[in-house]
């Protein structure tokens, strides 16, 4: 049992990232923990928790001779030993053993990154004998191999002592001989009775290392060190040699033990060994690559989907490449320099180095580090090791963000944070980030403020776990976004947002379909402070000659609002020679004359607006043709900002000339009606130029994302049969697309992207020459839609199978036909849409619309894992009502029936 004890102690308690606050847990006497009478050591000590003892699971299980696991994504433990399989989640009151629900007296914790549970959850789970002894704060585990002692009444002092607690190997050097390694660790807790340390470095691929072998190791090849001091740190000399007497050297790994001596009448007692250690170059921070990032890239569903970047080393000077190494996620934790070393070639992919930070795209060859192909549906790591040009690992860097292929999309990058305003609320922040690359795959994204004490622990698990009060969701634009935040929003805590508390800022990415949400970095921290009331600036000005009358009403000022406007009061529009705009400024501005600027009103949206015949610059002058001019806008404020206006930059240089332009269209929008789910929902309008050189109007459906490159030549070279024509009218129009209608590329219009349309006047050649392209309407897209899942599905088991029963959605609108599917208990909770979608065909009973009583499975059908349906195992049904694609696209899935088994004879 001691042996158990030992190698368990080597184990770090599991680690989970974003651990549950457990303000209930109190820090009292020291609980300890006996397995078959010995002391268990571990690193996160026992604890009191509403009156209930929890104890480290990793390491009791483990001491145990169970096999744990750790699932990041759904928080999970897996305990496995002698065909017992136990699975809990993290916070929560109920586990399963081998599939049977047990309830604990309190939920399983986090604590300092260690997960703790019930002392009794011990026993029921493993069939061990538990005890706790009060007086002694003890947990006492009797194995059922143990073998029965006679309690004796001590005569004589204890003649045992404790090893150390634990060894720490160090590689200090770059000589390759044993004054490269350095060896610390704390004095036994038994103050007398040693006699000495003694430090043996043992080959790793030693098989058996214990205190008898250890006590045979002759002098010449271990370290003596006088007992004495509280804790050692030791380098090695030069000519120090291994266990089996050879020098310690390059290449080859060990691990290290401390033998603490027994003095007279005392027994030895041998430590648990370091983590394994392997001479090499020394690893330094300027040699080691940082910021290593994974991106899906494709849908091959290989690894040419997987793109990797990192930052290089600051210091290469030693370097002779990279290695990339891809490593399942679940075994990430546990990736060192040492598992590189093992690692065919065949398996990592080399860059070298070139003086620039490398990106670099694996190719459909490209294998993870236990040789197996890349591909969807598995989570990866990405490691990037530094390489000297002796072949040596100089070090490793941290992992990458995890990525599962086709799974996950993009997170969203934060550019800027801002604290833009004095309403000491969300409104007073206005966050900026980039989109994400793969929009397509998302439904938009989802802002969250989260205070800086507590981001460290704030994840993805977190983000999705929230209430809506506590975010705001930003659609999709195709472009970046700049977002001031809501007066009613509060922090990820359910605090309302204040001044003079530090916060960061994250932002989600929400996947659409079958796609994962992805979490941003944190921002930089913003602290909200009071401060002068100033209203904000409105942002891209543009101008345009949009007439040929020689004076103001050929000069068309287009401007965003300013994104809050509560302190505004109004805007004022001032066209400035452009000779004189570099000494135009906010003092200036303020004391130009009511003559000479135009007024506007806010009224909650962007502006365009003309000016008149009479209309002047800021010096009074006339507007009129040949003068260069550019435009400001004032925004004046009110209330508390009374007084403190503030001033925009400069549009560009504008000379109104004779160009024989037309008109351009205004107030271009689009609504959706999302009746049919085609281009006939949406609804088109604009208000005519109304002017005489008018010969008719062209409407163009525009992807937002290539709206960018859409011009006035663009939309003049375009298609007659790509564009829809409107009469020339003096009255607003407003209509609708139709189903046929395509977009300016000749493309049909697709559902889930985003679209903007535009409007054309055309010149009829004699009172005007020149066509003129409108602004763009506001985006539309229009939406997939989802059928109704089946209700009241019930799963009975019969003798020999199990029958289902289900009720239809009324009408059975969009949907083809059912996906009736068994799914063993054990792995129900977990199944969800995406899962189902992907069920192989014969692995499930499909039920055509209209045709319907019930259906039986017996023991030639097979569960959706294609296992035979069996006795002894228990099945819960879903049915997956499958969409026809036409009137609708994506499929639903029911909720789990109960359980079933069947029955036999």
């Amino acid at each position: 049992m001691k042996k158990k004890i030992c190698s368990a102690v080597l184990v770090t308690a599991l680690t989970v990232s974003g651990g549950l606050h457990t303000p209930s847990v109190s820090a009292a006497t020291p609980i300890k923990i006996t397995i078959d009478g010995v002391q268990l050591t571990t690193d996160q000590a026992p604890v009191m928790s509403a009156n209930r003892t929890m104890v480290p699971l990793r390491g009791v299980f483990e001491a145990l001779d169970a096999k744990v696991l750790w699932k990041q994504s759904t928080k999970t433990v897996t305990a496995i030993k002698d065909g017992t399989t136990i699975v809990l989640p993290l916070g929560s009151r109920t586990a399963t053993i081998n599939g049977k629900k047990v309830t604990l007296d309190v939920p399983a914790k986090s604590i300092k990154g260690r997960t703790v549970v019930p002392l009794r959850f011990v026993s029921e789970s493993l069939g061990e004998k538990v005890g706790w002894n009060a007086s002694t704060k003890t947990v006492s585990i009797t194995t059922t191999n143990a073998k029965p002692t006679t309690p004796t009444t001590p005569t004589t002092p204890s003649t045992s002592i404790s090893p150390v607690p634990y060894v720490n190997a160090k590689v200090v050097g770059q000589q390759g001989n044993g004054n490269d390694l350095e060896i610390s660790f704390p004095a036994s807790a038994s103050t007398k009775g040693i006699s000495q340390y003694r430090i043996l470095v043992v080959k790793a691929n030693s098989n058996t290392f214990n205190v008898n072998t250890a006590l045979a190791v002759p002098a010449a090849n271990y370290t003596g060190i006088p007992q004495g001091s509280s804790n050692y740190t030791i380098t090695l000399m030069p000519q120090a040699r291994d266990t089996d007497g050879a020098l310690i050297q390059k290449n080859v790994n060990y691990r290290v033990y401390v033998l603490a001596v027994g003095a007279s009448g005392y027994n030895s007692s041998l430590s648990v060994s370091s983590p394994n250690v392997s001479l090499g170059v020394v690893a330094t921070a300027s040699a080691i690559a940082t910021d290593v990032k994974a991106s899906d890239v494709s849908d091959n569903g290989d690894g040419r989907d997987f793109s990797v970047s990192f930052t290089r080393a600051s210091d290469e000077s030693k370097l002779s490449n990279y290695r990339v190494f891809v490593v399942k996620t679940t075994s990430a934790g546990s990736f060192s320099t040492t598992e590189a070393a093992k690692i065919s070639n065949s398996n990592y992919t080399t860059i070298n180095k070139t003086g620039s930070n490398p990106t670099t795209r694996l190719t459909n060859t490209t294998r993870d580090t236990s040789g197996e192909l890349i591909t969807t549906g598995t989570a990866y790591t990405v490691f990037v090791i530094s390489i000297t040009s002796g072949g040596d690992n100089i070090g490793i860097s941290a992992g990458s963000n995890s990525l599962t292929l086709g799974r996950t999309v993009e997170a969203p990058s934060i550019t800027k944070v801002e604290d833009v305003s004095n309403f000491a609320d969300g409104r007073d922040i206005q966050v900026t980030f980039t989109k994400s690359s793969e929009e397509s795959k998302i439904s938009g994204y989802r802002v969250f403020v989260v205070r800086s004490k507590v981001s460290g622990d704030f994840d993805i698990a977190t983000a999705n776990g929230l209430a809506s009060s506590r975010y705001i969701d930003v659609s999709k634009t195709g472009s970046d976004r700049t977002v001031t935040l809501a007066t009613s929003l509060k922090d990820s805590g359910g605090d309302t947002i204040v001044n003079d508390v530090p916060y960061r800022i994250y932002v989600m990415a929400l996947g659409s379909g079958s796609y994962a949400n992805s979490l941003s970095s944190a921002s930089s921290t913003l602290t909200l402070e009071t401060g002068d009331r100033t209203v904000g600036n409105v942002s891209g000005i543009a101008v345009s000659d949009i007439s040929d009358y020689g004076d103001g009403r050929d000069l068309q000022v287009t401007f965003n609002k300013a994104s809050d406007e509560g302190l505004v009061n109004n805007y004022r529009v001032m066209v400035v020679k452009s000779i004189n705009a570099s000494k135009f400024n906010l003092s200036t501005a303020n004391s130009v004359s009511s003559s000479n600027y135009l007024q506007i009103s806010k009224n909650g949206s962007n502006r365009t607006v003309a000016f008149s015949a009479g209309s002047k610059d800021v010096n009074g002058d006339l507007i009129k043709n040949g003068t260069n001019y550019q435009v400001f806008v004032l925004t004046t404020g009110t209330g508390s900002a009374s007084g403190n206006n503030s001033l925009s930059s400069a549009s560009s240089v504008i000379t109104l000339t004779s160009n024989g332009a037309t008109s351009a269209v205004t107030n271009v929008a689009t609504t959706n009606s999302a009746s049919t789910n085609t281009a006939s929902d949406i609804t088109f309008s604009f208000v005519p130029a109304n002017d005489t050189g008018i010969s008719e109007y062209r409407v163009y459906v525009v992807r937002a994302d290539q709206a960018g490159s859409f011009n006035l030549t663009t939309a003049n070279n375009t298609a007659a049969a790509n564009y829809t024509r409107i009469a020339k009218t003096a009255t607003k129009v407003t209509q609708a697309l139709t189903t046929s209608t395509k977009d300016y590329n000749g493309n049909t219009i697709v559902k889930e992207v985003a679209y903007r349309v535009y409007v054309l006047s055309v010149a009829d050649g004699s009172v005007r020459s020149v066509n003129t392209l409108s602004g763009a309407s506001n985006d539309f897209t229009i939406k997939s839609s989802t059928v109704a899942p089946v209700t009241n599905i019930n799963a009975s088991a019969t003798n020999g199978g199990i029958k289902v029963t289900f009720s239809k959605p009324a009408g059975e609108n969009g949907i083809a036909n059912y996906a009736v599917m068994l799914v063993p208990s054990a792995s129900s909770s977990n199944f969800s849409l995406a899962d189902a979608n992907r069920v192989s065909e014969r692995n499930y009973k499909t039920v055509t619309q209209g045709v319907y009583s019930e259906w039986a499975f017996t023991t030639t059908d097979v569960d959706v894992n294609g296992a035979a349906i069996r006795s002894g195992v228990t099945y819960k049904a879903f049915v997956l009502s499958i969409a026809d694609g036409r009137s609708a696209t994506i499929n639903a899935l029911s909720v789990a029936s109960r359980e079933a088994q069947m029955i036999t004879q």
